[in-house]
């Protein structure tokens, strides 16, 4: 006769057995959510630091661009007018420097741009008008550059009277800082350069703060 148990016994140890599997698939998905989310963490933390490290480097690589003297090596490939003089060149060179400078950085104009999506992915896509600064800024700088690189080249328009004189001070405040001290306006590329790093410090430095509380020491 079999045993009355036998079957009971086995019974309870396929339950157990179920429960203990179920114990383990719960604990591997509270890890594999835990994993998943320190990998998140991870990825705002790299994300952060390389914003701050760009915000950090607009400073330097806008100082160069924007710097008040211009080298004549940085013009010696400007095409040539027929009535050209090294006056005349020396005038539209401090302007075209200015477009060999923006070329010089443009690795981190690019960086830029491939840093934007994934911050904004990261941080919330209102973070676009941050990176807007910038390229606003670079634009600025752009379009004075070639305003006043046409404005050498055509030297019949004057800038006598006072409207005219006024947007040429507002247009060089945009390639040379001091400049800004001769304008309403003040240095509206400065303000824009410091209003990008200041955001991105807001955004990214509580972040790592906070990352740094948690590190073992």
């Amino acid at each position: 006769m079999n045993d009355p148990w036998a079957f009971g016994w086995t019974q309870l140890l396929t339950i157990i057995g179920f429960a203990i599997t179920i114990v383990i698939a719960i604990g591997g998905f509270k890890s594999f959510g835990r994993w998943r989310r320190e990998q998140l963490e991870g990825k705002r933390i790299d994300i952060a630091i390389e914003a701050l490290t760009m915000a950090y480097r607009t400073k330097f690589v806008f100082q160069n661009i924007r710097a008040l003297m211009a080298m004549s090596n940085e013009w010696e490939d400007m095409p040539k007018l027929e009535d050209d003089t090294d006056n005349k060149r020396m005038q539209r060179g401090s302007f075209y420097a200015v477009f060999k400078r923006i070329q010089r950085n443009k690795d981190y104009f690019e960086g830029l741009w491939d840093l934007q999506p994934k911050f904004m992915a990261v941080f919330g896509p209102e973070t676009e008008s941050t990176f807007l600064k910038v390229h606003q800024a670079r634009r600025n700088i752009e379009v004075a550059a070639q305003m006043l690189y046409d404005k050498a080249i055509e030297p019949e328009r004057t800038d006598s009277d006072a409207a005219t004189r006024k947007m040429y001070n507002e247009l060089r405040a945009h390639l040379w800082a001091p400049m800004g001290k001769l304008t309403d306006k003040g240095d509206e590329v400065g303000k824009l350069l410091d209003e990008f790093e200041q955001e991105i410090e807001a955004i990214c430095l509580p972040l790592l703060v906070e990352f740094r509380r948690h590190v073992p020491k």
